[in-house]
């Protein structure tokens, strides 16, 4: 059966999980489009678990403990803000793909090596949880990353 979108020469494969919400050709086009953009400005796994969950109304996207290349997005976000969240989650699976940051099974957050924090986001204050090393460094990046990614979906 022809899907909207054709994966023909990706350099990423995504697997899409629905948790609780209906199938979307929408966002996995453009989830699919994005991401590929995405990795052909920064490194990134070649598969990449996509989650579409229903998450609370401050809580746009996020990284799996265990797994380097699966991430969350919430279901519930408009259209136009996926991007900008996609690329700040995949800052994140750069970190971990490239070992930046690492996470063990007992949930210790380590930053360049270095043991850095086992505490989980929903622990921490606003503040506490944007000035770990990890959420600054992608603060540094995402705005160039994202607007090299969109660059290249234009010439698509």
């Amino acid at each position: 059966m022809p899907t909207l979108f054709q994966k023909k020469n990706l350099t990423v494969d995504i697997k899409f999980y629905y948790q609780n919400n209906q199938h979307s050709y929408k966002h996995e086009v453009v989830i699919t489009a994005f991401a590929e953009a995405v990795s052909k400005v920064i490194e990134l796994p070649k598969t990449l678990e996509v989650c579409l969950y229903p998450l609370p109304d401050n809580v746009y996207g996020g990284i799996d403990i265990i797994r380097v290349n699966r991430i969350g997005i919430n279901y519930e976000l408009p259209f136009n803000l996926i991007p900008k969240v996609l690329t700040h989650e995949l800052i994140h699976v750069h970190q971990k793909h490239t070992g930046i940051l690492s996470i063990d099974s007992s949930g210790m957050c380590y930053w360049h090596g270095i043991p850095y924090t086992k505490k989980l986001p929903e622990d921490m204050s606003y503040e506490e949880y944007n000035n770990l090393p990890w959420e600054l460094d992608v603060a540094k990046k995402q705005q160039k990353i994202f607007t090299e990614a969109l660059d290249l979906v234009y010439q698509n």
